[in-house]
């Protein structure tokens, strides 16, 4: 007789979410080590147990090191490596498309700038480009306002930045 599928949701006991929690904590531990010794990759786990305690595990090198290595990559290559939980998924996409429809505006802008320059510019052209500069400049401090609200784990330098948030 086979198991049964467990339905994958929040287990409301505080009791049973945390049993399962250390249950579950050390099997993932042990998939990340042995992940680590087949493939010999650089491996950090990090995790809050419901009651709030940390649990964490790295393979040959420090937490700190692979953490760096990981903020050290260019925004492009870090943004296509995170995978998000289905949880929150939504919201997190929605935060990441505003901010690529901001700099696909921001390009077009910039396009329409560049092919609107005759050589000689108006004053019109001018006050234009001034207030093109000026709505680009109330977007980046749209954008830094809602990294308050949301801050981006991929900044994170250290261990004691992460713990602070």
């Amino acid at each position: 007789m086979g198991r049964v599928k467990l339905e994958i949701k929040r287990i409301e006991n505080n009791t049973n979410r945390q049993v399962t929690f250390s249950k579950r904590r050390n099997g993932l531990i042990k998939k990340a080590y042995e992940l680590s010794v087949l493939c010999d990759i650089d491996i950090a786990l990090i995790m809050f147990s419901p009651s709030g305690r940390l649990s964490h595990f790295s393979g040959k090198k420090r937490i700190e090191d692979v953490l760096a290595r990981f903020a050290n990559l260019p925004d492009q290559e870090r943004e296509l490596a995170i995978v998000f939980p289905e949880q929150g998924q939504h919201q997190r996409f929605s935060y990441r498309s505003d901010i690529q429809n901001t700099e696909q505006l921001r390009n077009e802008s910039d396009i329409a700038l560049q092919l609107s320059k005759p050589t000689a510019i108006t004053s019109e052209d001018e006050e234009l480009h001034h207030e093109i500069a000026r709505l680009l400049q109330q977007l980046d401090l749209a954008e830094e306002q809602i990294r308050i609200y949301e801050p981006d784990p991929i900044k994170f330098t250290s261990m004691g930045e992460l713990e602070i948030m």
